[in-house]
């Protein structure tokens, strides 16, 4: 698929092996971000990148992971699950099993393209997916403590409760 963004092309492809360093590269980079934001999200991938690349890793493997790119630098990317996941179920209780839901993890946009919306279209795209995979809803969330993103997605997007589990984390669910 391809995208236009201020004139600029962007192409969209389920992410292969070779693209685990991009995708991680993306995380560090907005972990690192984060942090200057006074918030844990995603620190693990600069303190702990080697202990938490196996779930990235796997996630491509299981041809969950996309990414978003320019010529052959990636701008985005962005893990869809089908169902939920051991996470998942530690957010979202028994709920997790109750519709058929799409999960969102891991999406994020390189800073240089910060602004652009991407995020959304991510987000758009996402919805699109889970209508043709017959999901009843599209669920994801973040720490109850990043305020800045949480701002961002309760503009956007309902909150539907906060799970006390490893920290607080906000619950996001768009319904289809």
């Amino acid at each position: 698929m391809k995208w236009t963004i201020d004139e600029q092309d962007f192409s969209w492809r389920l992410a292969e092996a070779s693209d685990l360093d991009s995708v991680l590269s993306l995380l560090q980079q907005a972990g690192r971000w984060l942090q200057t934001k006074n918030t844990t999200q995603w620190d693990y991938y600069v303190t702990d990148l080697q202990g938490n690349t196996a779930e990235v890793k796997e996630s491509i493997n299981r041809h969950h992971t996309y990414i978003l790119e320019s010529g052959r630098k990636a701008i985005a990317s962005i893990t869809l699950d089908d169902s939920p996941s051991e996470w998942d179920y530690s957010i979202w209780g028994e709920k997790a099993i109750e519709v058929p839901a799409l999960y969102v993890h891991r999406m994020v946009v390189h800073r240089d393209y910060a602004g652009k919306n991407i995020g959304g279209r991510l987000m758009e795209w996402a919805r699109e997916v889970a209508k043709e995979k017959g999901k009843k809803c599209i669920r994801f969330d973040c720490l109850a403590s990043n305020s800045g993103l949480n701002q961002y997605y309760q503009k956007r997007y309902r909150r539907v409760g906060i799970a006390n589990v490893y920290g607080q984390h906000s619950k996001y669910e768009i319904s289809l």
